[in-house]
């Protein structure tokens, strides 16, 4: 089977209508939440390899991308709970009972946040992002620098036009620069094709200003603590977006089993490394 070749399916779920790919018959479920500025086709050839692991595989759109459902245009709508809830309401509504949950970017704070509020839930592997990556920003002012574009995302309709500018150049930009080695002109353009869908350049925007607003200012009181659900941190060494080192301390976040592994790939390292990918989550879960 080809690696681009999936199912599309609609998922009505308690919070949203998502659109999803779908790769893959297994027993055991995995669920796969995208980022920003991402699509759930960069997880293809990751679904395929969890596939021949024995995984039906579900990766849909978050919420306000491309065809799923998007919620009223504001912050509050956008919020990590929010996204919390989409987890859940996925893994619900595809019967998913003990999933692997894996998150990229966005996908990875929403994971987290579901493995903090339910060590029952399943496994999760968290790509990208460190659970403390609040915590870890306040400490590390280069990557208050790397992160200049979460400040220029706070400004309603000039950014919308920043990020549409150029037929999308900013997205060109942030997939050169946060995967240097990866140099793939088509996935790209899909990304963009997904961009210029619907509202999803308001939506997406939106997810940066609701952490703006809710997450930031009480960051002293938010320190991330005792995650209890089996965790796989993913990292990649030549990420320009979030270097492997902003996972050093991340073990202070967890009271049960996690392990980080840093491969050698950018930020996308799901799209870049899916056979490095797959191997850690099989490694990982066979260490239960």
């Amino acid at each position: 089977m080809d690696e681009t070749e999936s199912r599309s399916i609609t998922l009505d779920t308690s919070t949203l209508e998502f659109h999803a790919l779908q790769v893959g018959e297994g027993p055991r479920h995995a669920l796969l939440f995208h980022g920003f500025p991402d699509d759930p086709r960069s997880f293809l050839p990751l679904m395929h390899r969890l596939a021949d692991m024995g995984y039906t595989c579900t990766a849909p759109y978050m919420r306000g991308y491309g065809q799923t459902e998007t919620p009223p245009l504001k912050p509050g709508n956008y919020a990590v709970t929010d996204l919390a809830s989409d987890v859940m309401a996925v893994a619900s509504a595809v019967d998913a009972d003990d999933p692997l949950v894996v998150g990229h970017d966005w996908g990875a704070i929403a994971s987290a946040a579901v493995a903090r509020l339910d060590p029952t839930f399943g496994e999760f592997v968290v790509a990208s992002v460190p659970p403390d990556f609040t915590e870890a920003l306040a400490d590390d002012p280069l990557q208050v620098m790397r992160s200049w574009y979460m400040a220029a995302f706070q400004m309603p309709d000039v950014s919308e036009e920043f990020l549409r500018s150029g037929d999308y150049r900013l997205i060109e930009h942030l997939w050169r620069t946060w995967s240097p080695k990866l140099d793939d002109g088509d996935r790209v353009e899909e990304v963009k094709e997904t961009f210029r869908q619907g509202d999803t350049t308001e939506a997406a925007l939106l997810y940066y200003r609701s952490f703006f607003q809710d997450v930031l200012p009480g960051a002293d009181d938010m320190k991330i603590r005792g995650i209890e659900a089996p965790t796989l941190l993913l990292s990649g060494s030549s990420d320009g977006c979030i270097p492997s080192s902003m996972f050093e301390d991340s073990g202070r976040c967890f009271s049960g089993r996690f392990e980080h592994r840093t491969l050698n790939a950018g930020h996308f390292l799901q799209y870049e490394r899916p056979d490095e990918v797959a191997e850690a989550i099989q490694e990982f879960h066979g260490k239960a």
